[in-house]
């Protein structure tokens, strides 16, 4: 009797198993793989990307997606602000070092 009990026990527990298990969905992700290869050629601004000298008109001033060094040819592109004559103001860098 309790062989019995024992071989149904092991029964319905595979049975379980077999039962339980998850049907998985197989996805595939779409990956572009310019974005990996070309991820700072290009700037954001409203979560859109722009390309090398497009303009954007925010409230009172104009900025430009202009290369963060132009003196490179690969240089990182970012919004830069433009002035009265529709130049571009570049970021200016500290001249000296400073240490807390």
């Amino acid at each position: 009797m309790r062989n019995l009990f024992i071989l149904c026990f092991c029964f319905t527990c595979l049975t379980f198993t077999m039962l339980s298990q998850a049907n998985t969905i197989k996805t595939l992700s779409v990956v572009d793989a310019d974005q990996f290869i070309n991820a700072d050629t290009q700037c954001w601004y409203d979560n859109k990307r722009y390309s090398e000298g497009a303009l954007i008109q925010i409230h009172s001033f104009t900025l430009i997606c202009g290369a963060k060094t132009p003196q490179h040819n690969n240089s990182r592109l970012i919004w830069l602000k433009l002035d009265k004559q529709g130049n571009a103001i570049y970021p200016t860098k500290p001249q000296t070092i400073t240490v807390n």
